[in-house]
């Protein structure tokens, strides 16, 4: 998924300014989270507006605000919404997360956060921005999301599957628990590489939904398909 224009069923994703590109990761974490009753929701580090826009076509009645820190990827979002059916209800906002304020808190969070704590250095600066978190650590993701959550509202998120505990042990100190917990196997009989989650201020829940890509190399399981079929054209 890298072309610079990548093509959904209802919107389309213009990406040739944008540091990190349209991916399965996002993909399949917009199809995968909550979107029921929903009235406000809240994407962290929108990047292309991907996984907003995959918000807005789900939640039909929902305002989505996305917030990006990078300024040319913030703008390519905007005119991506712009063209979408959905402009009237999602919002760009070219700014850091960490300066936000939430007039009314958000019903659902969504996030494909930065991967990897600064230990890899990426050769392009933003794409590093983008993918290495030096600038925003789990901790202070967890501080945002807890800072802007209703309090019966969802985290969903994406993570490498060895940094999941390191994730959730930021999670704890803010009272959010694991509500559904999805393993994301990019093929059959391969170790799984990715951990969505949904975290919640309530009980701690052992909901397992996990995903699997292909079955082998091009060859999509039923689940995904199912999964992705309200979005991707290639599948009916």
């Amino acid at each position: 998924m890298s072309s610079d224009e990548f093509r959904f069923k209802q919107f389309s994703i213009r990406q040739d300014r944008c540091a990190m590109k349209v991916s399965t990761d996002g993909v399949v974490l917009g199809a995968w989270m909550n979107v029921e009753r929903v009235a406000r929701i809240l994407d962290i580090g929108t990047g292309t507006g991907l996984l907003a826009l995959m918000a807005a076509q789900r939640a039909p009645d929902a305002r989505v605000d996305a917030l990006e820190i990078d300024q040319a990827a913030s703008e390519q979002a905007t005119e991506n919404v712009r063209a979408s059916p959905w402009a009237s209800r999602v919002h760009v906002h070219w700014m850091d997360a960490r300066r936000a304020h939430a007039s009314e808190p958000y019903d659902l969070i969504v996030c494909n956060p930065p991967y990897y704590g600064g230990e890899m250095v990426a050769p392009d600066a933003r794409r590093a921005l983008a993918k290495h978190g030096a600038e925003l650590s789990f901790g202070e993701l967890m501080r945002i999301v807890d800072s802007m959550l209703a309090s019966d509202g969802r985290f969903a998120v994406i993570v490498p599957a060895d940094r999941e505990q390191l994730l959730l042990e930021e999670s704890a100190p803010v009272g959010l628990q694991v509500l559904r917990r999805g393993p994301l196997q990019y093929l059959e009989k391969r170790p799984y590489k990715r951990v969505m989650l949904e975290l919640w201020r309530g009980a701690a829940s052992d909901a397992h939904e996990p995903v699997t890509v292909e079955h082998v190399p091009g060859t999509y399981t039923d689940g995904y398909r199912a999964l992705l079929t309200p979005f991707m054209r290639w599948f009916p």
